[in-house]
């Protein structure tokens, strides 16, 4: 049997996935450049004279943008970095159990921990709002890392049963055998083999602290810990009717994503093995 017809359609297969990626490629670079032109271009070549390269670079923007953010940025990270670190607390021995053990209600217990993550969080607002209040916490970074828990442990609790249950028992019972208890066998033998699930939960409970606007913007004021995101949203409004700084935004856009972008590069190689697994 002739082979031109297989042939033929796998040229136009291939064809297609290049003609793809390059329109995903070209649908995320174009974007990224025009923003990063902006955000050194004075603000009277962009709006006299819109164009993609400036004519006269500037950094203003960027200074200026840098220094209203400065102490936003290091409130974000701190909740950032404080929801990741209490969400890997409470859901790596959550899910383990979930994964490895057996016990009364194990099963229904899990689906009702996550069907959480079927609520509108913007139902949650009210009611944590006042909890918090009472409780003290309320516009405190505490509070803000304490809130994000409610949805963030769910999808880890999700992510890290299914990473356990894959990982092989026979290593976890050969440690035991030659002299571990069941404690230090999963220190030293399940958590390292977990450790590209584990940093997955962590990023994306990062990122959740990092980027979230709602719960930013409502259990903080302008007297407390307020992370960088509604800031920019501050700038966004331009104030008191004032045209918006679109080079300000766009460089603050730029200074907000670059940690996050940080992170993902030096994380890469774990959150590659967590997803395909």
């Amino acid at each position: 049997m002739s082979t031109t017809g297989y042939d033929a359609t796998g040229v136009t297969l291939k064809a297609t996935a290049y003609g793809v990626v390059a329109f995903l490629v070209l649908g995320n670079l174009v974007p990224f450049l025009f923003i990063l032109s902006v955000s050194f271009m004075p603000p009277s070549e962009f709006f006299t004279d819109p164009h993609l390269v400036p004519y006269e670079p500037t950094l203003e923007a960027w200074t200026s943008g840098f220094e209203e953010l400065r102490g936003n940025l290091v409130n974000s990270f701190l909740i950032g970095a404080g929801t990741a670190l209490l969400a890997l607390a409470i859901t790596i021995p959550g899910a383990y159990a979930f994964a490895r053990k057996e016990f009364y209600g194990k099963t229904a217990g899990f689906y009702a921990i996550i069907s959480a993550m079927m609520f509108p969080y913007i139902l949650l607002v009210i009611p944590i709002m006042d909890l918090w209040t009472a409780l003290g916490v309320y516009n405190t970074i505490f509070g803000m890392i304490l809130a994000y828990q409610v949805f963030v442990t769910p999808f880890s609790i999700w992510i890290l049963r299914d990473f356990f249950e894959n990982l092989p028992t026979d290593i976890e019972e050969a440690a035991q055998v030659y002299g571990c208890t069941q404690f230090t066998a999963f220190v030293r033998v399940i958590l390292p083999l977990a450790a590209p699930g584990i940093v997955a939960v962590g990023f994306l409970a990062f990122l959740t602290g990092w980027n979230d606007f709602l719960f930013a913007n409502l259990l903080t004021t302008g007297t407390g810990p307020v992370p960088a995101v509604p800031v920019l949203y501050g700038t966004i409004g331009g104030g008191s009717g004032e045209r918006v700084y679109w080079g300000k935004l766009m460089a603050e856009t730029l200074i907000i994503g670059t940690p996050p972008t940080i992170i993902y590069l030096v994380a890469r190689n774990y959150l590659e093995s967590a997803f395909s697994v």
